[in-house]
């Protein structure tokens, strides 16, 4: 078993939480475009919009507007990679037609019942949108285990990024989140030396080979620099006022809007809150390179404040 290599995929057709994930992006939009479509023949039908202004309405929401803009900036940050970012986070390679036309229905569905039964539940189906995309669709990709070498390697270089290989020697810690009955399947959150936390999925069937190379890698001493701070002081301390600046911004609009009393019905709220996040995002980051910046020096020096050996 030392000199094997274990490969798999997690996809759609190996677990249900992947299959919700992947489809989720076309079932909202394609269920809002539905819903558009539908309103506009209903009001040529009637009379109450004709065809000219449905042909422009089409325009501007297919052609112009915040999606040819979004996709317009992926295209000018990673070029013909754009595509590849796309992929890794809708993968269409993994689609089928009757699945995105049933999909397209559940979210028409889901996208009516919230705007009946109430709006913030309109919020929170957008909230399940961006978590799946952001922590589930960039679990499916092909893991290949290489036991005797103690290495992982995920995706190819048809991945955006390229393959992200891990060397276990490299791992200062592993903790595993079992999905229990919903899927046999379990993510294996990695903190690496170098880079980011990585999550990998893992069979159940195949968890024992993985964790035997893993603990066979971390008992070697690590090949790779610790990861050191990517920002200087006084960018830091701009993320560290913009951040300030969101969360004092989102407590003055909040003062404002309990002493007029009108709340709009809990939507003048939703500022707040995307001031908050904004503001929690520059803050953390600005603390996370700080902590980097104080390991790195730290590093550099003694506990006495004498140089070490390494940064004579």
């Amino acid at each position: 078993m030392e000199t094997e290599s274990v490969r798999w995929t997690f996809g759609p057709r190996e677990s249900w939480l992947l299959q919700v994930a992947t489809y989720a992006p076309y079932g909202l939009f394609g269920g809002f475009g539905l819903l558009l479509a539908i309103s506009g023949v209903t009001l040529v039908v009637v009379g109450a919009f004709d065809a000219s202004a449905l042909a422009v309405a089409l325009i501007l929401a297919l052609i112009g507007g915040p999606m040819s803009l979004l996709y317009l900036l992926i295209l000018v940050r990673y070029g013909p990679n754009g595509s590849k970012w796309f992929d890794q986070y809708t993968g269409p390679a993994r689609l089928t037609n009757r699945g995105i036309a049933i999909s397209t229905v559940v979210g028409a569905t889901l996208i009516v019942v919230s705007v009946a039964v109430a709006a913030e539940l309109l919020a929170i189906l957008f909230a399940g949108l961006l978590a799946s995309l952001v922590v589930v669709s960039p679990l499916a990709t092909d893991v290949e285990l290489e036991i005797a070498e103690r290495r992982l390697t995920l995706g190819d270089d048809d991945r955006f990024g390229g393959a992200v290989v891990v060397e276990f020697e490299n791992v200062r810690s592993a903790w595993r989140l079992p999905l229990g009955p919903l899927s046999p399947w379990r993510v294996v959150v990695l903190r690496r030396v170098q880079g980011p936390p990585l999550f990998v999925p893992v069979p159940d069937r195949h968890v024992e080979p993985f964790d035997h190379a893993l603990e066979s890698g971390r008992r070697s001493p690590p090949t790779a620099e610790p990861k050191t701070a990517g920002t200087t002081r006084p960018m830091r301390i701009v993320l560290a006022a913009i951040g300030l600046g969101f969360v004092v911004t989102a407590l003055g609009f909040t003062a404002l809007v309990l002493r007029s009393g009108e709340t709009g019905g809990g939507r003048a709220f939703y500022p707040v809150v995307l001031l908050v996040l904004f503001g929690a995002i520059s803050l953390g980051y600005a603390g996370y390179e700080s902590w980097l910046a104080r390991r790195g020096g730290s590093r550099r020096t003694g506990d006495d404040g004498v140089p070490s050996e390494g940064s004579r």
